[in-house]
């Protein structure tokens, strides 16, 4: 146990800020992995409830248990664990969060078998304050996943596991809570790859507290900022209208977002991409058209064909025959519906 305390293989990063009600079972759920060589690295940001008497309670050498004087927020907070942590590996969990058992065993393999992946995430089930199960996450899964970061936040946070030294050469986390996980991930990518894997290794807790929804401002303003440095990347002039429409896209909110203007950015974001040369063209571009057939059947787009056909995203080599289904179907039940409209029926 003494080898495991002083340089265990990974460590599990747990920051806290008033969470007695389910911290709980988060550490339940990491003391009960599969694999061992472990610590439990829990950085209380300055809670004033019960929080550090639950966590005393667990009597286990592996746990490492922090206290802020006071509170000093998540920025500071996550990187106080990063620079404490003598995991080579540190993997993410939220305190209202529960780990899988099997959790860290699959996902160090992994990251041992794929040196040139610096950080990795996986799909997360959904519970409620009452820990029932409310629904599955279906995020996109590969080894290679770095363009999709320029479009989405492709990571569940509670499922992350990064390299340290990774973390370190990208100057540690950014003050842009509480979207820093995004931010991190999006830095590293540019360095390293970043996989996604199909297996549930978190189950995720959805409750009023939830950070993201106390403060939507706070979150909106800092992906505005993460977007700008994605544009600083591709070389992409900063246009306040650009942004406004890349944020839409970010946060899957297009209903009410000018197709044109997608396009536009779209373009935008592909010419970019042509002259800075970050992503291979070909994964990149090929990302691109299939957001934008998306956009299009989101927005039910009845001119969908002239839409998906007739633009500098178009490549041919990038069609399937599921698109060409998905383009056929829409454009006849557009029409078909029209039709019915103009007859009253």
């Amino acid at each position: 146990m003494d080898k495991i305390i002083s340089k265990p293989v990974i460590t599990v990063l747990m920051a806290v800020l008033n969470g007695e009600k389910y911290i709980g079972k988060a550490i339940e759920s990491v003391l009960s992995q599969s694999f061992t060589d472990f610590e439990l690295l829990i950085i209380n940001d300055g809670s004033t409830d019960r929080t550090v008497e639950v966590v005393e309670k667990f009597v286990d050498p592996r746990i490492r248990l922090i206290d802020n004087v006071k509170n000093k927020g998540l920025f500071f907070t996550r990187n106080y664990g990063v620079k404490e942590a003598k995991g080579k590996y540190i993997a993410i969990l939220d305190s209202d969060d529960v780990a899988t058992c099997n959790r860290l065993e699959i996902q160090v393999a992994f990251m041992i078998s794929n040196p040139n992946i610096a950080l990795c995430g996986s799909q997360a089930s959904f519970i409620n304050e009452n820990g029932v199960k409310t629904g599955v996450s279906d995020y996109i899964v590969g080894n290679d996943l770095a363009h999709h970061l320029v479009i989405h936040n492709i990571f569940i946070n509670s499922t992350l596991m990064i390299k340290k030294s990774a973390i370190e050469e990208v100057g540690g986390y950014h003050d842009r809570s509480p979207a820093e996980d995004y931010d991190l991930s999006f830095r590293i990518s540019l360095k390293y790859k970043v996989a996604n894997l199909n297996d549930v290794f978190v189950h995720y807790r959805e409750h009023g507290n939830n950070i993201s929804k106390l403060q939507t401002e706070k979150l909106d303003y800092a992906e505005i900022n993460i977007i700008k440095d994605i544009f600083a990347v591709l070389n992409i002039p900063e246009n306040e209208k650009l942004v406004r429409v890349h944020h839409d896209l970010v946060r899957f909110k297009t209903e009410s977002t000018d197709t044109k203007e997608i396009l536009n950015l779209l373009e935008i974001l592909k010419h970019g991409n042509d002259l800075s040369n970050i992503y291979p063209s070909n994964v990149f571009n090929k990302m691109l058209m299939v957001k934008w057939l998306s956009v299009l059947r989101e927005k039910k787009e009845r001119k969908i064909i002239s839409l998906y056909f007739k633009n500098q995203l178009f490549e041919r080599q990038f069609i399937t025959f599921k698109h060409l289904r998905i383009i056929i179907k829409q454009a006849f039940l557009t029409r078909l519906f029209t039709t019915s409209l103009k007859r009253g029926g």
